[in-house]
């Protein structure tokens, strides 16, 4: 049986021989990049969102060979051992939260009394504090930390919260040895933050749901374990979002107006391109919605105004929308291919985190905790200072 490091090894060098397909920012490329699969541009992007796992995999296989298998690649789920939540504690929380509440609480059992890391209201917390453990919620926004205690005191429960900045030299005075560190999707420099302090201080347990991996304060993602470091992979924040973009549902006319943003953004890049003579990208800042409704010439004179563009009388507006919807069918099958990365790269960011924990003594599970159903970021790391 492979170890983790094994494993991560292994992608690593996968995920470094395929840079060029998952690292290029397919806004800001006007042509097909991979001449070697130049035959993939004679299926529209449709016909490919809409293949079934035995049609990605004849298509991909000859391409990129073995990289359907990490696609593939399942976590194990974590036993549900412990006891059901009091159905009474989940008010004010929708379904899928109380639901992800109730199976990190029964995946994970406290070993010594509870820090819950960026604990909003602590909704965790106090699951875990109505079976009888301590428990102290770290949280930056005070407005919560106060409603977590009025909760805390209605229920009578031995639920402490700290008002304090996670990403702060002060918050590590918080994580002590004696006990076991949580937190449910803390996001990016917040939940490596935990693991780092939690290291230092030798703390006896750290349970860790991940999320958000692109909020990272440098220019480029910073490995935690000395394994991660020998492999050049430089991840951005942009490359980072990648294992985020799950298949997005919401109906006929959310996915209309997805469509609709991307032909009139990259109509946009063309009218500019055509206007100042640079044959490069200009990003655009996030539209309001309502401009999606409208028509395109709309959208263009809203985005010429954010980036100082001044547009001349005459333009053919119906001829730079054609440009950006043909655009968009090539930009749409480079996400394709881009999207066959997402599940290798959050391994990859996973592993990087349990071969951290591990390089410091951890005897560390990674699986999951709950149904992608409930939740796409669903795995957990459960990292324990003796055996499990």
């Amino acid at each position: 049986m492979q170890s983790h490091l094994d494993h991560f090894h292994a992608l690593s060098e996968l995920l470094s021989r395929y840079k060029g397909d998952w690292q290029l920012m397919p806004f800001t490329q006007a042509t097909w990049p991979w001449p070697e699969m130049a035959g993939l541009e004679a299926f529209s992007a449709d016909e490919l969102d809409g293949l079934d796992l035995d049609g990605q995999s004849a298509l991909i296989e000859p391409y990129r060979p073995g990289l359907f298998a990490w696609m593939q690649t399942e976590l194990g789920a974590f036993a549900a051992e412990g006891p059901e939540p009091l159905a009474r504690l989940s008010v004010g929380m929708k379904g899928r939260k109380w639901q992800q509440i109730t199976d990190f609480s029964q995946a994970v059992r406290p070993v010594a009394s509870v820090l819950e890391w960026c604990a909003g209201k602590g909704h965790l917390g106090r699951v875990y504090a109505s079976q009888g453990h301590a428990v102290k919620a770290l949280e930056l926004q005070a407005d919560l930390c106060e409603q977590g205690r009025e909760q805390a005191r209605h229920w009578q429960l031995d639920h402490q919260f700290v008002c304090a900045d996670a990403l702060s030299a002060d918050a590590a005075q918080y994580v002590r040895q004696d006990q076991h560190a949580m937190a449910l999707h803390a996001c990016g420099d917040l939940h490596s933050r935990l693991l780092q302090l939690a290291v230092k201080a030798g703390t006896e347990a750290v349970s860790i749901s991940p999320c958000c991996y692109h909020l990272i304060a440098t220019e480029y993602y910073q490995p935690l374990s000395s394994a991660g470091r020998q492999w050049d992979l430089t991840l951005t924040p942009f490359d980072l979002r990648l294992p985020l973009q799950e298949l997005v549902t919401g109906g006929e006319r959310a996915s209309r107006l997805r469509h609709l943003e991307q032909q009139y953004r990259l109509g946009f890049d063309a009218l500019q391109r055509a206007l100042t003579g640079v044959d490069a990208y200009l990003p655009v800042p996030n539209a309001p919605k309502s401009l999606f409704t409208g028509d395109f010439a709309g959208f263009a004179r809203w985005a010429a105004d954010k980036k100082g563009l001044v547009l001349p009388a005459g333009i053919n507006w119906q001829h730079y929308l054609a440009l950006g919807q043909a655009r968009q069918q090539v930009v749409r099958r480079m996400d394709w291919v881009r999207h066959w990365y997402r599940k290798p790269l959050e391994l990859w960011l996973l592993l990087d985190r349990v071969c951290f924990l591990e390089e410091a003594g951890y005897q560390v599970s990674l699986g999951t905790f709950t149904d992608k159903q409930h939740t796409p970021r669903n795995a957990l790391i459960d990292a324990r200072r003796g055996r499990f």
